[in-house]
């Protein structure tokens, strides 16, 4: 079963470029605002069928891509079925930005507990290692 993507850019160039690498492989779904990425990803938890990674721009405007995320691992908690005294595995979700600033990487790793990072411009076989692995 192929794994369940949720990309969220407000960049056009860069979701298309991320539906290319991942496209064979891959169920893609698309946001191009953290408020419209957030209902999906609610929505999914809800069905039952959570996304399995979550490919996240934190520049976006409105609602950051750090934001988002704070409130993608609350929902994540407010939902979350417990199994045998342990809770249900969470969502990889990897922050994607072009940006250099240094607390963006900090908050994303510590405020919002991401599961990883890639720098714009990434490479294909970068996203194929951090979504497929």
């Amino acid at each position: 079963m192929p794994l369940k993507v949720l990309i969220v850019d407000d960049n056009a160039e860069s979701i298309a470029l991320l539906e290319d690498i991942l496209g064979d492989s891959c169920d893609c779904f698309v946001a191009t605002s953290g408020q419209k990425a957030l209902e999906l990803f609610e929505r999914a938890i809800t069905d039952n069928v959570p996304f399995d990674v979550v490919l996240l721009d934190i520049v976006m405007p409105g609602m950051d891509g750090i934001e988002t995320l704070k409130r993608m691992r609350k929902a994540e908690l407010s939902k979350q079925v417990r199994l045998f005294g342990k809770t249900t595995v969470k969502t990889r979700i990897i922050m994607q930005t072009a940006s250099t600033d240094p607390t963006d990487f900090m908050s994303s790793f510590i405020e919002g507990r991401c599961n990883g990072y890639v720098t714009k411009p990434y490479s294909r076989q970068e996203i194929l290692e951090k979504v497929i692995g």
